[in-house]
């Protein structure tokens, strides 16, 4: 047996002792009748059963012997929940699930203590990927006990993986809580749809969408980011363009991931022009570094080098730097410079270029998950708008 299936022996001993008190000081307590005194003796006989399995390294069977109690009391359960929960966070799902249904099937638990052990099952379906299971059995407690804030979200977080954007939107309207946090969490499940209809081609629709979300967060980047997109699909480059700029405007990160879709989109020299004008502003007010690369692709695309490198030299000198814009600049650089640092400049664009390529483009700001692509949702810690350059 390895140290890990040692360590999990000890922590059940450690769950199991306080019960084997319990039971005993209960006995004591108790006037001893002939059936009271035949039921402790084969309680403490299976009890000793069940420790003799763990200690021959047979923790299934051991399992066997002490969810086979034919009556659970208040400290049993407690005690089976902490051991199914153990069983979880360590992996054993298997056996977190054998617990917490036998728990749950037993009928004379208080209203808690099958709350506490529905609650459980659905983080064991949960954590085992069965999420149809989980789904199930969150909305029974719900439906059971509409008071219980617990299975709220795990439900909204199954719902988010099956993209059931329907039924999320219902459970967060019928959610208690802060406010701000619903009417963005609702605005994005909108935006979820919106983007499937587009792809569609759905126009009127998407649109519904998307003024329904925009009358929910009318601060939401996302929204006119998703408008911009219609009105490129209706064909009105000038709303798009005004509402793009609208979105970065509130998102600067944006910029990041939309310069290389930006530039065959808006090819215009007027429409090139207007977004030079926009990222340079913006830029002058922020000095975001965020900007920085959108800023000099934008000056190469409309032939307006010379009026950029003041810039570029302020920000080499002054301005908040990263890895990414001092390869920008390098290489912005190396174009417009005849003189014979060409070579160093060469070899220093490269090796920046070298370790950008290493380096995750974007990290979540809530747990630091660190990923290549910009997303609206971490994948890892499912928070919403948390995604930031890293």
């Amino acid at each position: 047996m390895g140290a890990a299936d040692t360590a999990l022996m000890m922590e059940i001993l450690f769950l199991l002792l306080p019960l084997a008190f319990f039971s005993g000081w209960r006995s004591g307590r108790r006037p001893a009748s002939r059936t009271r005194q035949q039921d402790d003796a084969a309680a403490s006989q299976r009890f000793v059963r069940g420790i003799n399995f763990l200690l021959n390294e047979e923790p299934d069977k051991a399992l066997d012997v002490f969810i086979e109690a034919p009556v659970i009391d208040a400290q049993t359960a407690e005690t089976f929940l902490a051991l199914g929960n153990l069983f979880r966070n360590r992996g054993e799902v298997n056996r977190a699930l054998r617990v917490h249904q036998n728990l749950v099937a037993r009928p004379g638990l208080s209203q808690q203590q099958r709350q506490q052990a529905m609650l459980a099952l659905g983080d064991d379906f949960f954590a085992a990927g069965m999420l149809d299971r989980a789904e199930s059995v969150f909305s029974e407690i719900l439906r059971n006990y509409p008071g219980n804030r617990q299975a709220r979200e795990p439900l909204r977080q199954i719902y988010e993986q099956l993209q059931e954007w329907d039924k999320a939107i219902e459970l967060v309207s019928s959610s208690g809580g802060e406010r701000h946090t619903h009417q963005r969490l609702i605005a994005h499940y909108l935006c979820e749809q919106a983007e499937v209809l587009l792809v569609q081609n759905h126009l009127f629709r998407t649109d519904e969408k998307l003024r329904a979300a925009l009358a929910i967060d009318p601060d939401s980047a996302r929204v006119r980011l998703l408008q911009a997109q219609l009105a490129l699909a209706r064909e009105q480059r000038s709303q798009a363009l005004q509402l793009l700029m609208d979105a970065v405007r509130r998102e600067q990160r944006l910029l990041g991931s939309l310069q290389d879709k930006l530039l065959p989109v808006f090819d215009q020299p007027d429409e090139q022009s207007q977004l030079l004008d926009f990222v340079s502003h913006e830029y002058a007010d922020s000095r975001d570094a965020q900007l920085f690369p959108a800023l000099l692709q934008l000056a190469r695309a409309s032939g307006c080098e010379d009026e950029i490198l003041p810039l570029i030299y302020q920000h080499l000198r002054t301005d908040p730097v990263t890895l990414q814009t001092l390869g920008h600049a390098g290489q912005f650089l190396l174009q417009q410079d005849p003189l014979d640092t060409r070579k160093a400049l060469q070899e220093l664009c490269a090796a920046l270029e070298r370790l950008n390529r290493t380096q995750p483009r974007y990290q979540c700001a809530g747990c630091g998950y660190k990923l290549s692509d910009y997303l609206w949702r971490c994948p890892a810690c499912h928070r919403w708008d948390s995604i930031q350059l890293a």
